[in-house]
């Protein structure tokens, strides 16, 4: 009896270690999680893998063409993304709306940023007002997630930016 129990405890233990490194070693990090969830195009309708910049931070900002706080950021945005340039952050403004209305938006204004489109709604990414702005590490990791109009041209949300 006391050799079964021992047998058993031993098993067990194993398996416990067994599937805890497992666990470390399978999961995912919040940008593969969210990449996973849903695709995003570019307005050439080509594919873009936010994976592909997992060694750099990375600004998604929620947006729509008829969100009027979205708008009201955008110069704003555009000189974050002056003042990011030669930094590890790549910045990103991701719609679910069609690429067309996107793009057509984008041909009647004057701003030159990065826009995604995501092919599933915000609401099934968690995003339920916009604008919303989710920064993540250079690990992939989800540092914060800021919902309201920002100010990015200020020093120190641009410095805040770079720190993590």
């Amino acid at each position: 009896m006391f050799y079964t129990k021992k047998i058993f405890l031993i098993t067990f233990l194993f398996l416990i270690s067994c599937k805890s490194n497992n666990t470390k070693k399978n999961r995912l990090t919040d940008l593969e999680s969210l990449q996973s969830k849903s695709s995003f195009i570019n307005l050439s309708k080509q594919e873009v893998d936010l994976n592909l910049f997992s060694n750099k931070k990375i600004i998604l900002n929620y947006w729509a063409t008829w969100c009027g706080p979205c708008i009201k950021e955008m110069p704003d945005l555009m000189i974050a993304e002056k003042k990011l340039k030669d930094s590890d952050v790549s910045l990103f403004l991701v719609s679910d709306e069609d690429v067309s209305v996107i793009s057509k938006f984008v041909d009647n204004n004057p701003y030159t940023l990065n826009f995604l489109k995501s092919n599933v709604s915000n609401e099934m990414l968690g995003v339920y007002s916009l604008p919303t702005t989710i920064l993540f590490d250079n690990k992939g990791n989800k540092v914060e997630t800021i919902v309201g109009v920002l100010d990015f041209s200020d020093e120190n949300l641009i410095n805040k930016f770079l720190k993590y």
